[in-house]
């Protein structure tokens, strides 16, 4: 597939990582800018697309049976005030790690407002964390926060984050920004970040990352994506060259495990661990089978839930439940080829899924085993029901608050938190209503 003129506008200049000699950035593929006041073709809007499933339940999946459905909650404020956070998980004492876009890391105590620790009340602990990257976007910058497995004794933090190369016009390209992956300790006081260094040059325009049970990382590295830009345009899914629309495996110290699965073919990057995918916006890991779990963006239609297994292709844009955001097919709309996976589920309309966690807590047994996923544009939070890895049921929560929900945790506690999206953005915590 050939990449089209669209496409063409390549990024190939240095960063400089933290705390490191200026490194180079692999040319990365941008589009450019949209033309002022001439809005982008197609809409993301329902069109009535419904493509085939593979198997009864990939789509569409039926509500629970009221003996399977979820048991009364209570939907209690844990912190407010947030500003465009995008991730949230807890570190060993039971405070909220949390992550915003613009480029603020702040950790909260349960209870804890997160505009202002004199609005909270005495008891809060709520500091805003400094020693960020110096090079971070802070346009919308930031996507993952994520405390080490061995925090309690080491205090590492891993983050991902966009950097504008140098010399980039952020006003004539779109989505300018180049992912990449750090490495931090959380100083004594819990007040900064310090020791950062460079990992990765993920190349995407953004990503996600979890530690796998062995210790290493997991980071997804996306293609441009929005409406007004075609599918078709971005083959780099399915080009092992090329670090976007893949997942890929690192050491925690940024070198290369030895199992890769393309770690001594010429040619492939060697941190790659998985391919084919477009946009994927949440990461976890099954505790039961520690597999990789991912959701991730269609285009028009076509979201999609996956388990990601070593050396496998998912597809995108090869095959696909999406189509483009002009109404047209992809690849003829094909949604199945042989040597390429299929979700384990998917949507259309969209619901835009974005954070997912599986509960394993005591709080609430009807929900063990199941997976939670975080939607956007569907405003709710979603219970998946499971039986093998097949979904088996779908079931829609909150929805009566009609907010954009961004991500999902399970807590120490037992409890099961959700963050809320945008601007006064909040963690909210599920406990069984009494």
């Amino acid at each position: 597939m050939k990449l089209s003129s669209f496409a063409a506008l390549a990024i190939a200049v240095t960063i400089a990582p933290i705390g490191l000699a200026q490194a180079p950035v692999r040319p990365a593929p941008r589009p450019p800018a949209l033309v002022p006041g001439a809005p982008p073709e197609g809409s993301a809007a329902p069109d009535g697309y419904a493509p085939i499933p593979q198997w009864l339940g990939q789509t569409r999946a039926p509500h629970p049976a009221p003996s399977k459905a979820s048991p009364p909650f209570e939907v209690e404020t844990v912190a407010s005030g947030l500003n465009g956070a995008f991730c949230f998980s807890f570190l060993p004492d039971g405070r909220i790690l949390v992550g915003e876009r613009p480029g603020h890391v702040k950790i909260v105590r349960p209870g804890g407002s997160a505009a202002s620790a004199e609005q909270a009340g005495a008891d809060a602990e709520v500091v805003d964390v400094g020693g960020l990257p110096a090079n971070l976007y802070a346009r919308n910058g930031l996507f993952e926060v994520r405390a080490d497995r061995g925090f309690a004794t080491n205090r590492v933090i891993y983050l991902t984050y966009l950097v504008l190369p140098e010399g980039v016009d952020a006003a004539k390209v779109r989505s300018p920004g180049v992912l990449v992956v750090a490495r931090a300790r959380l100083s004594a006081d819990g007040k900064r970040l310090e020791d950062a260094r460079q990992l990765l040059d993920a190349e995407g325009t953004g990503g996600r990352l979890v530690q796998a049970p062995d210790g290493t990382l997991f980071v997804t590295s996306t293609i441009p994506a929005g409406v007004g830009i075609n599918s078709v345009d971005w083959p780099q899914p399915q080009q092992l060259g090329s670090d976007m629309g893949k997942v890929l495996r690192i050491n925690g110290d940024g070198s290369i495990p030895k199992d890769n699965p393309f770690a001594a073919q010429n040619g492939a990057r060697p941190e790659i661990f998985a391919l084919g995918f477009r946009d994927i916006q949440g990461v976890t890991i099954n505790p039961r089978t520690g597999a990789l779990w991912t959701s991730e963006h269609g285009p028009r239609g076509g979201d999609e839930i996956n388990v990601v297994e070593k050396g496998k292709n998912y597809g995108f844009p090869a095959i696909g439940y999406g189509r483009e955001y002009s109404g047209k097919p992809i690849n003829a709309d094909r949604t199945a080829q042989p040597g390429m996976e299929q979700p384990v589920y998917f949507w259309t309309p969209d619901i835009a899924p974005a954070g997912l966690a599986f509960y394993d807590g005591r709080m609430f047994p009807a929900w063990q085993g199941d997976l939670f996923v975080a939607a956007l544009a569907g405003k709710a939070l979603v219970r998946l029901v499971l039986k093998n890895d097949r979904v088996v049921a779908e079931e829609r929560l909150l929805t009566d608050l009609n907010v954009r929900v961004r991500g999902v945790e399970p807590g120490p506690d037992g409890a099961l938190y959700v963050l809320t999206d945008g601007a006064g953005g909040r963690i909210l915590r599920l406990k069984p209503k009494k």
